[in-house]
């Protein structure tokens, strides 16, 4: 990490514990009762020790996971509990700093008393503003639970063979660990198996820093239970470098019947190509970046269609000048919580949905799962599938 990363986690890190302390300031305000003076100070240090307890615990999870080198029940709650906080963290420091300049703008302002009453009843010294949140959280963590399918068709002009049509059902960012745990990698085989894919393609961020080992060997056990004609293939997302040992996650997949891509294409029932491509992040991990596109399809003909898993909705030209038919992505999460996706929407040509240019296809997933806060607002946790019609 060079100086200008660490510079900017210190100011954003800083900037997170102002804004902590200005809502709990709100907190404060609503719990004490200030009416009670007897024991007042130590109301004050227990308030304000189990409020920095629950804004700090996802980071206090880290490093003690990180330090003591454990995984256990008690992390996973704090983690948990962090990672909710944050999800409401986001909307009680965007409510009460607009609630808070609306009424500095309001005291300059002449109002009616009667006005003004009104209006203090609806603030109630800030509880209607929590109480918002609340709700808007408890939306979000039961919009993450309720997984979707989004279907798609495309047209790909070249033949496959004597493969008419693909049903194809793709996968990204589950992120196991925190939202996801044994029931959820279950019910998402089952809800992929429903679907009765011609093959299943996932698209990186399936493990992350939160998913422990037990996890991970329950999953290769899962992952075999997939029916699939042509069968199942991943590729690395930026996570998977940060969920221990990469040799060793690669494994669990390779071990549960998935083909794992790096940087690689395989034939496909001498018909059609799937190309994986690594994630960026392996360059700051292994010190090795991306091969060039056209260096991976080498050797492939590319008169056959070629469908490129690429993590991130990047690299678009390339596989546009390298005849790719199809790229799936997955990455932006949509944002994940809103105003998220706006900012992915600024910084991606397209970070959802479909996108179609002369021969070449997009889609990009707004992911299976949900990475930190387990919340979704304004996007949905999916699965994607599929039906590419081939050149007859």
């Amino acid at each position: 990490m060079n100086s200008k990363m660490i510079l900017a986690v210190f100011l954003i890190l800083g900037l997170y514990i102002i804004l902590c302390y200005y809502i709990g300031t709100k907190g404060k305000k609503i719990i004490l009762n200030k009416r009670v003076k007897f024991k007042r100070r130590l109301h004050w240090a227990i308030y304000w020790l189990i409020y920095w307890i629950i804004a700090l615990a996802f980071i206090l999870s880290n490093m003690i996971k990180g330090l003591l080198s454990i995984d256990n029940g008690f992390l996973s709650i704090l983690a948990l509990v962090g990672y909710i906080y944050i999800g409401a963290f986001i909307y009680l420091a965007m409510i009460f700093l607009v609630v808070d300049i609306l009424r500095f703008i309001l005291k300059k302002i002449k109002l009616r008393d009667s006005t003004r009453e009104i209006l203090k009843k609806v603030y109630l010294n800030g509880v209607s503003v929590f109480i918002i949140v609340f709700i808007i959280v408890g939306f979000g963590i039961w919009n993450a639970q309720n997984k979707v399918v989004t279907n798609y068709e495309v047209n790909i002009e070249k033949k496959a063979g004597e493969i008419k049509s693909l049903n194809v059902v793709m996968i990204s960012d589950v992120h196991m660990g925190i939202g996801i745990k044994e029931n959820g990698v279950d019910k998402m085989v089952d809800s992929i198996n429903e679907l009765n894919p011609d093959i299943v393609l996932f698209c990186g961020d399936i493990f992350d820093e939160n998913t422990s080992t037990t996890l991970k060997e329950y999953s290769r056990e899962v992952f075999k239970k997939i029916k699939s004609k042509y069968g199942v293939y991943d590729i690395t997302g930026n996570h998977e470098y940060g969920a221990g040992d990469l040799s060793e996650t690669i494994s669990y997949f390779k071990d549960g019947n998935v083909k794992f891509l790096q940087d690689e294409q395989i034939e496909v029932a001498d018909s059609f190509y799937v190309v994986g491509r690594n994630d960026p992040a392996s360059k700051r991990i292994t010190g090795e970046g991306m091969k060039p596109l056209a260096e991976i399809l080498k050797d492939v003909d590319k008169s056959f269609p070629i469908i490129v898993l690429n993590h991130r909705p990047e690299q678009l030209d390339e596989a546009e000048v390298e005849n790719v038919d199809l790229q799936l992505s997955g990455h932006t999460h949509k944002g994940q919580i809103f105003p998220g996706n706006l900012v992915t929407g600024y910084l991606n040509e397209k970070d959802y949905g479909y996108l179609k240019k002369d021969n070449f296809n997009l889609i990009v997933s707004s992911g299976y799962g949900t990475w930190g806060p387990p919340i979704r607002i304004g996007s949905n946790s999916e699965i994607v599938n599929i039906k590419i019609n081939f050149k007859q």
